[in-house]
């Protein structure tokens, strides 16, 4: 500091032609003397040398503010609520309380400067450090916050931040009502409006407008509607930062944010999301401001997920996902329920040219029923597209692949036989496939029988194919231990793969849910996401299981014991020959694993297994699949949520269907045939017997993903006669009872039909 100050007097001022008056001198002393103590003060204030000598130079030049004496602030807040401070007293303190407000909070010297966190403070808050030996019962800190690696502890310790210290100055501001509450958010609003825009900001501030960015978030204040301006200022700024600023503000929040402040921090813009939302609603269009939060909940978005990735133990396949919090917290429910126009929404997201923003561009507010509803959308309307254009186009451009007449044809037809169900099915989608009119909307005919397809049979020929497919004849291998079936190793013809895709994709196509059995890694794949050694557990639990005893190990003499080596070996399902790989090439086979290279070598073989060994056929699989579902909104939905697009809801709650069912025909929810039925169906059957009153009544035996509380079943009267059974069209999932003298007569005959109905109309 002293050598930056010297460096404005003249080298040898005897020298000068004109020598410099006595008491500018004096003046450049004190100057001196100023910023030696404005910069000493500065470092004991935990300040970096660097920052406190730009800061000192400006404070002594008068160009910035003093930051914030938190243990005097403080002081002086405790001193307004004195009861025994005289009037004039009180008055002195509020109006030093007030100043002290406004001049910090409107600088950004100041406000940087200010809350600087300890080194010990720091070391405590990142989740790594040592037992400070608390109750049992309590929660480590590990529990609590995601494990900070190196480089994330680095990002931490270079901002320098006291959340508690910043958080007890927000309370003693609120605890002395609401006009200070106001002359603070009135000071960051001048900050804000001082900044500029995201680029103008980050280019004058740097990193340090990232510090400030969460000091500003921090405030509990901001939760307020009333407060919505600033926050959504602040929403604006963040989001208009360049994609360098983004990233470094990502790994902040990662690298400081505990869990209890994240959740916080995402209540709040959820909020303010919800609030702009509604107004929209009643304007009739969206505004900027739900641009500015949505962009910011990806920030928040990819802080979590960063910290998922980075928390995994480098051993593990059992540990936790060290995200802040599950990834279903992000929806928010104005854009879930009945109120939301999610078509509209659709529209302008597939409208980029007309419109800027579109909260599919942000899937994580919408929950995975919303998601399906926006798919099924997109797929009516291709669907329309498509049938339009082979009902009113000419069939002659492609007559060379197909016959005219299946071209002209605007529906993809399936005539199927069901004793020869897989061989027809596979015959007639290769041929479409070379056709290219897979998307058309989908019919299907069971060879013989009087169903005509609105929709019911095409649900039964979905529940009746998956597990023809997905079987050793066409070349997944079962596992009998996690009852899921995997792609099996070998030469085996690929089409057949691109088959099994093409059913899974023309199910997703059309709306309806499969009895399918993969396990959840293969629709991660799908979704093209990083594969690792805990997606093993669900494909090969015996291979997972010895993968984690050898990491387990705690020396050589233990780990020599298993006698691996960087290889693997399968027996080929189509020749039945074993073998062999080389995990390490050229020389795996020759290479022990060690306790050195042991996470490299179960890292390697679940890379194998899960990946390279079935490369050819899970990319015939993914081929097929993406003929019918490779637009964008399909890459919207996680695979959790995929794969309960595939195969439904989980479980089947028929008291929700029971709630959403209608009565017909004369039939009444109290009349005692309604009752009969309901108590049969609750105390009698089965969850056997249900599944398949479910297939009888609708023609699947799986709830879509909403759940059966979407599904509307109809029940009506069909005469009178006690030897009748009931009857069904699962085109409208109505189900139609002859009004039965008993409840016992209604329960022999309502199982005697579910178990035994197979087939549409008279055979």
């Amino acid at each position: 500091v002293t050598r930056r100050v010297h460096q404005l007097r003249p080298v040898n001022a005897e020298r000068n032609a004109f020598p410099m008056p006595r008491g500018r001198g004096e003046e450049r002393a004190a100057l001196t003397r100023e910023v030696r103590d404005a910069f000493a003060r500065l470092t004991r204030q935990g300040l970096d040398p660097n920052d406190a000598a730009a800061l000192a130079l400006k404070l002594a030049a008068g160009i910035a503010e003093w930051p914030l004496d938190v243990p005097a602030f403080l002081g002086a807040v405790r001193r307004c609520t004195d009861v025994s401070l005289r009037s004039g007293e009180k008055l002195s303190e509020h109006l030093g309380v007030s100043d002290a407000i406004e001049r910090v909070f409107s600088s950004a010297d100041a406000l940087n400067s200010s809350f600087i966190a300890p080194s010990e403070r720091r070391e405590r808050s990142d989740g790594s450090g040592e037992d400070d030996g608390g109750d049992d019962d309590s929660l480590s800190s590990e529990e609590t916050n995601p494990p900070l690696d190196p480089a994330t502890r680095r990002v931490r310790d270079a901002l320098k931040l006291d959340f508690d210290e910043l958080l007890d100055v927000y309370q003693a501001i609120e605890s002395l009502g609401s006009l200070f509450v106001g002359i603070l958010l009135a000071s960051f609003a001048r900050l804000l409006e001082s900044f500029g825009d995201g680029p103008t900001a980050w280019s004058r501030a740097g990193h340090s407008l990232i510090r400030l960015v969460l000091i500003l978030l921090e405030c509990p204040a901001l939760i307020e509607p009333a407060h919505f301006d600033v926050l959504g200022s602040l929403l604006k700024l963040a989001a208009s930062l360049p994609t360098s600023a983004k990233d470094a503000l990502v790994r902040c929040v990662r690298a400081c944010y505990t869990r209890e402040r994240f959740t916080r921090t995402l209540a709040v813009v959820q909020q303010f999301v919800t609030v702009r939302v509604f107004d929209a609603r009643r304007r009739g269009g969206v505004d900027a401001w739900l641009e500015h939060a949505s962009s910011f909940l990806r920030v928040l978005w990819r802080a979590n997920a960063a910290a998922a990735v980075r928390g995994g133990a480098e051993k593990g396949a059992d540990e936790r996902p060290y995200a802040f919090v599950p990834l279903a917290d992000f929806r928010v429910d104005a854009v879930n329920g009945e109120g939301f126009d999610a078509r509209e929404d659709y529209r302008r997201w597939r409208r980029p040219d007309l419109f800027t923003f579109s909260f599919c561009d942000f899937p994580f507010v919408y929950d995975q029923v919303a998601k399906a509803r926006i798919l099924q959308l997109e797929s009516a309307m291709l669907q329309a597209h498509v049938f339009e254009q082979y009902a009113l186009g000419s069939p002659f451009d492609r007559a060379d692949a197909c016959a005219v007449s299946d071209l002209a044809c605007p529906y993809l037809k399936l005539d199927v036989r069901r004793d020869c169900l897989l061989a027809d099915t596979m015959r007639q989608l290769t041929y479409h496939v070379r056709c290219g009119d897979i998307r058309k909307p989908l019919r299907v005919r069971f060879v013989g029988e009087e169903g005509v397809d609105e929709g019911g049979v095409q649900k039964e020929f979905f529940q009746l194919i998956a597990p023809e497919v997905f079987s050793k004849r066409v070349g997944f291998e079962w596992d009998d231990e996690t009852n899921r079936c995997w792609f099996a190793k070998g030469k085996q013809p690929w089409a057949e793969y691109e088959l099994a895709g093409v059913i899974v994709g023309l199910a997703v196509y059309n709306g309806h849910a499969l009895d399918l059995r993969l396990p959840k890694v293969a629709y991660k794949k799908l979704m093209g996401e990083r594969i690792g050694l805990a997606d093993l557990r669900d494909v090969a639990p015996w291979h997972h299981n010895a993968a984690l005893c050898l990491l387990r190990c705690e020396n050589e003499d233990e780990v020599a014991s298993f006698g691996f080596s960087f290889s693997a070996s399968y027996v080929d399902a189509v020749t039945g020959e074993t073998e062999c790989v080389d995990l390490l090439p050229p020389c795996g086979e020759e290479t022990r694993v060690t306790m050195a290279n042991r996470v490299e070598y179960v890292t390697r073989y679940a890379e194998w297994y899960l990946v390279d060994s079935v490369a050819a056929q899970f990319d015939a699989f993914r081929g097929g699949f993406d003929r019918l579902c490779s637009g964008q909104t399909v890459r919207m939905f996680r695979p959790d949520e995929l794969e309960s697009l595939v195969v439904g809801a989980p479980s089947l709650d028929f008291r929700a269907l029971q709630a959403n069912c209608s009565y017909e025909d004369g039939l009444e929810v109290d009349d005692a045939l309604s009752r009969w039925f309901w108590d049969v169906v609750h105390l009698d059957l089965t969850e056997h017997q249900r599944r398949r009153l479910l297939c009888f009544a609708t023609g699947c035996d799986r709830a879509p993903v909403a759940g059966l509380g979407s599904v509307r079943l109809a029940l009506s009267v069909n005469g009178s006669d006690d030897a009748r059974l009931p009857t069904a069209h699962t085109c409208f999932n109505h189900l139609m009872l002859p009004r039965y003298s008993c409840r016992e007569v209604l329960r022999e005959r309502l199982t005697t039909a579910i178990e035994n109905a197979e087939g549409f109309g008279l055979q």
